[in-house]
């Protein structure tokens, strides 16, 4: 008789919570209109979400996206961070990128208020972190709202990768 890791475990329990945000984000607009993906898979601790726009190089998913991860620590304290990755590999000239977008999304991220937001100005990678309190029932929605409002950096994103093109 074989076992079930407890990360495979917590990937089957909570499937269907990031189903529900997938779900949600699918009756938006911005998510319907913007050409946006998303990947749900499993991974050491637990499981994790991708939600990227076609354009972001995120085909391999370690382009630009945003990302959370939910491990049993996240549902014990019922939040987890949504972070936005610049790349983990060296796609194209990130340091030309974040020249073009860093100081606009930061002004952006602090129009939003939210206590606990890590924004780097530096780290070619971690460009922000969001955290985002849920509850069980309100998982799909609570997510997907955290969701809607970062993807108010995509067109300082969008118009960063088309000055890299120009250049």
């Amino acid at each position: 008789m074989s076992t079930i890791s407890p990360s495979w475990q917590l990937f089957i329990e909570q499937h269907p919570q990031c189903m529900k945000v997938l779900r949600q984000l699918s009756n938006l607009d911005w998510y319907q209109a913007g050409g946006w993906s998303s990947f749900i898979g499993p991974y050491h601790a637990g499981i994790y979400m991708q939600v990227a726009k076609g354009n972001w190089h995120n085909y391999g998913l370690d382009g630009i996206h945003f990302e959370f991860g939910l491990t049993q620590e996240n549902l014990d304290a019922k939040s987890l961070s949504i972070d936005l990755h610049v790349c983990h590999k060296n796609l194209f000239n990130r340091e030309q990128f974040n020249s073009h977008t860093v100081e606009r999304m930061e002004e952006v991220v602090n129009g939003w208020g939210v206590d606990g937001t890590r924004f780097s100005r530096t780290n070619l990678t971690e460009r922000l972190s969001l955290p985002v309190r849920f509850t069980k029932s309100g998982f799909g929605k609570q997510i997907a709202a955290a969701l809607t409002q970062m993807s108010e950096l995509a067109p300082i994103i969008d118009d960063g990768l088309d000055r890299l093109e120009l250049s």
